[in-house]
């Protein structure tokens, strides 16, 4: 398991990343538009994930709750619009929600294209560890240092854009302080899952 100071060695480490990611965006093309997600999914046993939601109802994305199981969501809902297509969804769960959804979304081609970690470190820090494209992580990076860190992840995930098959995902670390929302008892994971570009 992690430190508190092991935490804070990548945290500091991992500050550079958004002045790295702006050099590297230097001479691109505008952002590509966001993926459109078709279900927004949050735990109702953490508050992190009811502010989450909050937040991405408020933004106009189609929320589902859940309670830790996601086979009513599956059985009721998503299994029937993946059978018409692959389609987007983004959440902020518990660990094992997000590794049925991966693991079913595999069928459909998808893949998980954002996965943040975010787990309590002490009683006022929470420590957060992104993978996804570099563009996004800096966002990311922005957003894991407000306070209300859950409701920021909302637009977070509603920023992220269609990626290619065989693009490199980027890693980065941060942490909360003093955060108004903490997971208790375990690791949350915010995350999109959606289509991969290929070729």
């Amino acid at each position: 398991m992690t430190s508190r100071r092991e935490f804070l060695q990548i945290g500091v480490a991992a500050s550079a990343l958004p002045w790295a990611v702006y050099a590297d965006a230097v001479g691109r093309p505008a952002p590509v538009e966001a993926v459109q997600l078709y279900k927004v999914v949050y735990d109702t046993r953490f508050s992190a994930g009811v502010e989450f939601a909050q937040r991405a109802s408020a933004l106009g994305h189609a929320v589902h709750a859940i309670n830790g199981d996601m086979t009513r969501f599956w059985y009721d809902d998503l299994y029937h619009r993946w059978r018409r297509g692959a389609a987007a969804i983004a959440g902020l769960t518990g660990r094992g929600a997000l590794f049925c959804l991966e693991q079913l979304a595999w069928d459909q081609r998808m893949r998980v294209v954002f996965r943040a970690e975010h787990s309590v470190v002490d009683d006022d820090c929470v420590a957060h560890r992104f993978e996804g494209t570099s563009a996004l992580l800096s966002s990311a990076m922005t957003a894991a240092s407000e306070p209300n860190w859950a409701a920021v992840m909302a637009d977070i995930v509603g920023q992220c854009a269609p990626v290619r098959a065989g693009r490199a995902t980027a890693t980065a670390s941060a942490i909360t302080r003093r955060a108004s929302t903490s997971p208790v008892g375990e690791s949350l994971f915010s995350w999109v899952i959606a289509p991969v570009i290929r070729g």
